[in-house]
């Protein structure tokens, strides 16, 4: 499968020397020598990276080591100064921003460790939102919302509204939220931020197991050892780089 059989693909980003021809093989994604600069601030430096499908890779190294910025490259968040991303066989770096956007929301699932819940609506809205945003209709968006609000162990509030409820039960809520389009891809971004070490090990043993038993890849940034722990296999970086020896 590759983007143009499922999305028109937009104009490139930007001229390049050399048309891609050929997909570095068949991994899900791949990175090539990326590089990221903001400002007199480099992110990243040559980074490349791959993941395989099905498996749930851990982006890891301290504050300021690229992490992030490695994440956003790789879910098209954010286009690379220089370097490729691959994903299905097909280039994301030719893509604008139109066509990156395009691909997440068709392809990719978000979750950041900060999401918000929209307080106005319940719990079970929360999670159909993307479907009912979608098209799809009512009663399948909120027959699917239910299913992964089981998954996710939040059937039991559905109908609450986000305010009051604990923090560990509304991560689990946005996680759930991110996973209700069955995307390929889902890139969490710190998803046990401020989490208790326990729910840390909750949180993380039923996004793992949902997204194994649903054929789904998992990408993970985290500083957090208890969270890379739940991963197949860990990228680590240290300042930007690369680092084959590192530790969480």
């Amino acid at each position: 499968m590759t983007l143009s059989s499922r999305a028109a693909r937009p104009p490139a980003r930007r001229a390049v020397a050399e048309a891609p021809t050929t997909p570095p093989d068949n991994d899900v994604l791949r990175a090539g020598r990326l590089t990221l600069t903001r400002g007199s601030v480099t992110l990243l430096r040559d980074v490349s990276a791959a993941v395989r499908a099905q498996e749930t890779l851990a982006i890891t190294g301290p504050s300021g080591s690229g992490k992030s910025a490695l994440l956003a490259c790789l879910s098209g968040m954010v286009a690379a100064d220089s370097g490729e991303v691959w994903f299905n066989s097909s280039p994301m770096h030719v893509l604008d921003e139109k066509g990156r956007t395009a691909l997440r929301r068709r392809y990719f699932g978000l979750v950041d460790g900060r999401t918000r819940l929209l307080p106005e609506l319940t719990v079970a809205e929360n999670v159909a939102l993307p479907l009912l945003l979608g098209r799809v209709r009512r009663s399948d968006a909120f027959a699917i919302a239910r299913h992964w609000m089981k998954r996710l162990d939040v059937t039991e509030h559905a109908e609450a509204r986000p305010l009051g409820l604990g923090p560990s039960l509304l991560r689990r809520a946005a996680v759930a939220r991110a996973l209700v389009t069955r995307p390929d891809v889902v890139f969490a971004d710190e998803p046990a931020y401020a989490l208790a070490g326990t729910e840390t090990d909750h949180l993380m043993r039923i996004l793992v197991t949902a997204i194994r038993s649903h054929g789904m890849t998992l990408v993970l940034a985290t500083a957090d050892p208890r969270v890379a722990a739940h991963a197949d296999r860990c990228l680590s970086l240290r300042g930007g780089r690369s680092n084959p020896h590192g530790e969480v």
